[in-house]
């Protein structure tokens, strides 16, 4: 101590400055090698932490041994051993290259357990990208009083966020991004006077004050995107962060007057995202306009119109600037042209209809990196302008209207990284040059008119190549057998382009790829064995529409496919085991085999399309276990028995008596409702029977249910109307239904499709169908609304499916008309009575097909109604009368017939009716006449329904007169009876003038004598 006083004043507080640095870089320095060993309290805190985990692919695995500063994701500091760092984040998501095909398996769950506190020194905790199952973040973690950051990201956490969080008053970095949070966002984090860095978004949590904001004035990034910000809002306090330098706002339901900031303090901000909104008159955001530190500004998907200019267009210190999907349609190329800094411009979305390369020219932003003009009606070419755009890295202009050939300038845009030209219509042959664009990643020519040959040699120079989508053009690639490419595919669309003969051999080299679309390419060739193995790890992938043979593996449960279609190929032998995470499968048309599968009850198959086969044997029980079905389409094969029973533990005696024609179905099944989801079931086509089946009630949310050419039997079911009220297509014709029609069929009020044709039915066409809303006009708006939704919903499920329905005489596909489409089929059964009046409600119909039964009377007068009507037949019947001249009058008919029924008169002509001149329309009518029939009308020999609407007239005129006749007369008797005055004046006034004619008579009768 006596030396330390000796030492001068200065070199004594040279040498405490030098410790205290020195100290301070021990302290923090950490090993992130992991070569410190670490306290022994602590490994065993880390292990109860693992204990708590549910680790499925065992990341903590090298969780094991003494020093646990070298495990997995733990940090020790060097000069403490203190565990100072816990980065458990799911990488595998984060970083993609560890793993091209990462699923859920490799998120941690389970709790977190409380002894994360005996790291007491732990500054940094990351459990981002996670999977905890909607649990709650515990409240202790508001104790780690040395975090500075907190990462819990996407993780699946609910419940509210915990306001002890506001007492780490160490804390910088904060992100709860992407989880289930809900409630108010707790004040007390305006605690956190630390933090530089705040991520709310895309939770369900909400602020109704966000005052607390103003006290994290250390503040730099700011993200409340996706939260429902109250109306009343008073956000002054969002401006008075000094140093904020980013601030996200996007989708929080915000307009001009939810959202106003009278007085900002934000002399750093950069970025500024308010995309998503409910904005139009950008007066709220005059603060804006003066920022000379804003860089990057985001307005898409707003309603701003050109009025967002006049503050924009002098804002030349923007970089980037999006303004998409709002209602620029009216702006100008010079409203731009003064940002000359704009590196990023994404316009797509805005309803603009200008010449591109005027466009382009006027804007003179040559310097600009990244341009989305996607999604508008630019017209024009790309010559002249693109060749000058060098320093662009991404070009997006799908859906347009831009013509011509790709120009040979592409080769000078040598930066860019996405090239996006799809739904366009370029034609022409793709340049050789386009092999010069060296960094390409993305290549996307989809629907347009290219044609030509694509060689090696246009991707020889695409090393960086990861999507190439060549889909909807007349393109050949033409290559080496031996070709080995120099990328590495993650996605590609070959559709309708041409590869074949030969299954294209360099594929074999593309082993990272996720989707591969090569259906309609041409190819006549057995599958490669290689093929499995090679695509064992895509999600998508689809070679239908080929020629492809052989057989397939027994077993597909090693692949990590999706979606499979394999459709209108020459596939044989069995159905093959399937992957338990397949989604869809489609392996319609073609020459599959044997029994159904019965062990995919534990799958999670959504559709499955097994159409136009060879199948044979039993509906498998499994359709009752499939939790996930909604598309079910067996049609066209040689299925016997009935429906699966899904709400009974055993078997039924027809499975039974069959047992030898399938797999055992002896298992139990506890009724549950997991086939409630099924939407679209169909079965025509096959050798189905029984009755029409109890069990269908199960699948209450049915869409579309088609059973016709089988053999069900038995009366189809009242209770129809109540279990399936969601039916929309129904189709049971060629069964063998019988007994009568009832009511509650005609009852099911969004049912557009009926056919119950060609069975055995009997009794009268029910009333009760002008209770059928979707066949009629008056909500024809809504029913085309409602399924335009069903459609959409399905639009997967009925491409792969072909419905075909016998009208005009001809199989209609019901994928291209179901949008609009409304038929009633009750032909080929023995109804009888008349046609009712009530068919004039339908006034919807397309298609109306009465045929082949044995109704009798008129054809109604109603039928005038369907103005719609393309196809009416009511031929093979024993109707009578005329045909009411109205029918000329329907626009739409192109297909009539009613031949064969006991019709007479004149055939009414003109309008549409002049236009259905074949004569067998009429025939077998012998009282017809007319034109196309070769036969004559004589009005005096003739009994036309006129002649007998005439009679009927003057019948009606006689019986009226009678009936008049007979009321004044005793009207005039009743005053005789009862008033004697009148009695006696009527026959004095009656005597007077009987004198009056007598001596008049005589008198005359005298003088003629005379004379």
């Amino acid at each position: 101590m006596t030396k330390i006083k000796n030492i001068p004043s200065a070199l004594f507080s040279f040498w405490v400055l030098l410790l205290a640095q020195a100290t301070t870089l021990a302290t923090n320095e950490e090993d992130t090698r992991g070569n410190s060993s670490c306290l022994p309290g602590e490994r065993a805190a880390l292990l109860t932490l693992k204990a708590g985990f549910v680790d499925p692919k065992h990341r903590l695995s090298s969780w094991e041994g003494h020093d646990c500063c070298s495990w997995s994701g733990v940090t020790c500091s060097k000069a403490t051993g203190h565990v100072v760092k816990l980065d458990l984040s799911n990488t595998y998501i984060l970083k993609p290259e560890l793993d091209p095909y990462p699923d859920c398996s490799y998120v941690l769950g389970g709790e977190i357990r409380s002894s994360l506190l005996s790291l007491r020194y732990l500054n940094y905790l990351d459990l981002s990208y996670n999977d905890f199952n909607y649990t709650k973040i515990p409240h202790f973690i508001g104790s780690l009083a040395d975090l500075t950051y907190l990462n819990l990201s996407s993780s699946n956490f609910s419940g509210r966020i915990p306001p002890q969080l506001g007492n780490l008053s160490n804390l910088q970095y904060l992100d709860l991004y992407l989880n289930n949070f809900d409630g108010n966002i707790a004040p007390q984090l305006g605690n956190l006077s630390n933090l530089q860095y705040l991520d709310f978004s895309w939770n369900n949590v909400y602020s109704n004050n966000v005052a607390w904001l103003g006290h994290l004035t250390s503040l730099k990034h700011l993200d409340l995107s996706g939260i429902n910000m109250d109306s009343s809002i008073n956000w002054e306090g969002l401006g008075m962060l000094p140093h904020l330098q980013e601030l996200y706002l996007s989708d929080c339901e915000l307009n001009e007057t939810s959202f106003s900031l009278s007085h900002v303090n934000f002399t750093k901000l950069s970025t500024f995202d308010l995309s998503g909104n409910r904005f139009s008159n950008p007066r709220s955001l005059i603060w804006v306009w003066n920022m000379t530190s804003l860089r990057s500004v985001d307005f898409s998907i707003n309603n701003f119109d050109g009025r967002l200019f006049n503050g924009l267009r002098n804002m030349n210190s923007i970089e980037e600037l999006h303004l998409g999907w709002n209602n620029l349609m009216d702006m100008e190329s010079s409203h731009l042209k003064n940002l000359t800094n704009l590196k990023i411009l994404d316009l797509s979305g805005n309803q603009l209809t200008r010449d591109i390369t005027k466009f382009m020219e006027d804007l003179s932003l040559y310097r600009l990196q990244y341009l989305d003009l996607g999604q508008n009606n630019f017209c024009g070419n790309l010559s002249g302008w693109i060749g000058r755009m060098t320093g662009l890295t991404n070009l997006l202009l799908r859906e347009n209207n831009l013509i011509g050939r790709m120009p040979l300038s592409i080769r000078k845009l040598t930066q860019l990284i996405d090239l996006d030209l799809s739904y366009n219509n370029f034609y022409g042959p793709i340049p050789l040059s386009i092999r010069r664009l060296t960094q390409l990643i993305h290549l996307d020519l989809y629907h347009n008119n290219f044609h030509g040959v694509i060689t090696e040699k246009h991707l020889s120079g695409m090393t960086k190549l990861k999507t190439i989508h060549l889909s909807g053009n007349s393109l050949s690639l033409i290559v080496a057998a031996n070709w080995q490419p120099p990328f590495k595919l993650r996605f590609a669309y070959f559709s309708s382009c041409r590869l074949g003969p030969k299954f294209p051999e360099w594929l074999k080299w593309q082993t990272n790829i996720i989707e591969l679309d090569i259906s309609n390419t041409n190819i006549v060739d057995e599958v490669p064995v290689w093929v499995w193995r090679v695509f064992s790890k895509t999600d998508y992938l689809d070679l239908s529409k080929n020629n492809l043979s052989g057989f397939m593996p027994e077993s597909l449960e090693f692949m990590s496919v999706t979606y499979l279609s394999l459709s209108e190929n020459q596939f044989q032998g069995l159905v093959p085991r399937l992957p338990k995470i397949l989604s869809t499968l489609d392996l319609s048309k073609n020459a599959f085999t044997g029994f159904l599968p019965s062990n995919w009850e534990n799958l999670i198959l959504e559709d499955i399309n097994l159409r136009q086969n060879s199948l044979n044997g039993f509906i498998p029980q499994f359709i009752c276990q499939l939790k996930q079905l909604q598309f079910l389409d067996l049609s066209h094969n040689f299925l016997v028995g009935n429906i699966p029973n899904c709400g009974r533990s055993n078997p039924d005696q027809n499975q039974k008596k069959y047992s030898r024609l399938g797999p055992s179905t002896n298992q139990s099944f506890v009724e549950q409702k997991y086939y409630a989801r099924l939407c679209f079931l169909v079965l025509s086509y096959n050798n189905l029977s029984g009755e029409f089946s109890k069990h269908l009630t199960y699948f209450n949310s049915l869409t579309i249910l088609i059973l016709e050419n089988n053999n069900f039997s038995g009366g189809i079911p009242p209770w129809i109307t109540k279990k399936l009220p969601s039916l929309k297509l129904l189709l049971l014709g060629s069964n063998k239904f019988n007994g009568t029609i009832p009511d509650q069929l005609f009852q099911l009020e969004q049912l557009h499709i009926l056919d119950i044709s060609n069975n055995n039915l009997n009794g009268i066409v029910p009333s009760t169908m002008k209770t059928m809303r979707a066949m009629t006009i008056k909500d024809v708006i809504d029913i085309y609304q409602d399924t335009y939704d069903w459609v959409s919903s399905f639009i997967d499920f009925i491409t792969m499916s072909v419905i075909e329905m016998d009208t005009k005489g001809e199989l209609l596909d019901f994928k291209r008309n179901i949008l609009n489409f409304k038929s009633l089929d009750l032909s080929g059964n023995n109804l009888v009575g008349n046609v009712p009046e009530e068919i004039g409600a339908l006034d919807g119909l397309i298609n109306l097909n009465l045929s082949r039964n044995k109704l009798s009377g008129f054809i109604p007068r109603s039928i005038e109604n369907l103005q719609l009507l393309e196809s009416l037949d009511f031929s093979n019947n024993e109707l009578s009368g005329s045909i009411p001249s109205s029918l000329a009058d329907l626009t739409f008919l192109s297909h009539l017939n009613m031949s064969y029924n006991n019709l007479s008169g004149r055939i009414p002509s003109g309008h549409q009716l002049q236009t259905l001149n074949d004569p067998s329309i009429y025939e077998g009518n012998n009282g017809l006449c007319g034109f196309p029939l070769p036969i004559e009308c004589f009005e005096s020999k003739t009994t036309s329904q006129s002649f007998v609407s005439h009679n009927k007239n003057n019948h009606e005129f006689y019986v009226g007169a009678i009936i008049g006749f007979a009321v004044g007369a005793w009207m005039v008797y009743g005053i005789f009876i009862f008033s004697p005055s009148w009695r006696v004046a009527y026959f004095l006034i009656v005597d007077n003038m009987y004198d009056r004619l007598y001596v008049f008579v005589i008198l005359k009768w005298a003088r003629i004598t005379w004379k």
